[in-house]
């Protein structure tokens, strides 16, 4: 199963919406009990947190890909002949490495938000990723391009909003192979809704070189206060590396 953020028009903006297809059947949208709501702190958003899957009421959709510029064309139009060959084209987290930013954010594995003095950390279940985002900070100087990038952030009202740049070109914005250069900008505004029962996480994505214009990804995690973040182990008996032009999904 496959995740997919496609791009559609909202009043004066393009947004894309987050389509989650991967996650059990059991954490869609928390527990059918649902626990005791998160803390009242609007900017507390520390605890466990998963990914919903996709609802057409929530996230709205043309199912649209992404406005390309030529360049990005030319490159899904190359991922897509290559899978339809039976060649597909690995991207890094076929390799146990990193998911990069945004993608690690539409994972269907939970994340856990660790909240102290001067940094927010996110830690992801998946491939054991970690965020550090450095809070009022400028980004770093002279930056060495890498995996999950530079992220900073700071608060506007309720809404955190972490700014990420000094991305490598070896991610994909998601899983259908949606890919992106080194001036990959990333914005995001991740607020509680719903009373504390949910993050909403409104995603801002440009990159000159591939995208036309700016567009965005809408996510929503559910409150799980009843999970840990598990063990996950990708380097042993690897089933989503190519292999003969073919890959085997975990």
């Amino acid at each position: 199963m496959r995740q997919l953020l496609r791009w559609f028009s909202l009043g004066m903006g393009a947004v894309v919406s987050a389509v989650a297809l991967a996650a059990p059947s059991d954490v869609v949208d928390g527990p059918l009990i649902r626990p005791p709501v998160s803390s009242s702190d609007a900017r507390d958003l520390s605890g466990v947190w998963f990914i919903r899957l996709y609802n057409p009421q929530i996230n709205s959709t043309l199912g649209r890909l992404p406005p390309f510029t030529e360049r990005g064309k030319a490159a899904w139009d190359a991922r897509v002949k290559a899978e339809k060959d039976g060649s597909p084209i690995a991207d890094a987290s076929s390799y146990c490495w990193p998911h990069g930013v945004p993608r690690v954010m539409n994972s269907p594995y939970p994340l856990q938000i660790i909240q102290t003095t001067g940094e927010t950390v996110i830690v992801h279940e998946v491939a054991h990723n970690v965020r550090h985002i450095y809070m009022d900070q400028p980004h770093a100087q002279n930056l060495t391009t890498s995996f999950m990038g530079d992220s900073v952030g700071h608060w506007e009202g309720d809404t955190l909003v972490v700014d990420t740049i000094g991305l490598n070109d070896r991610t994909w914005i998601d899983e259908i192979g949606v890919i992106h250069g080194k001036q990959l900008h990333v914005i995001e505004r991740i607020r509680k809704i719903e009373g504390g029962h949910a993050l909403e996480n409104l995603i801002r994505i440009e990159d000159p070189e591939y995208f036309t214009e700016a567009w965005y990804a809408r996510i929503t995690y559910a409150w799980r206060p009843d999970l840990r973040i598990a063990e996950y182990i990708c380097e042993e008996n690897n089933r989503n590396m190519p292999v003969s032009g073919h890959t085997a999904e975990k």
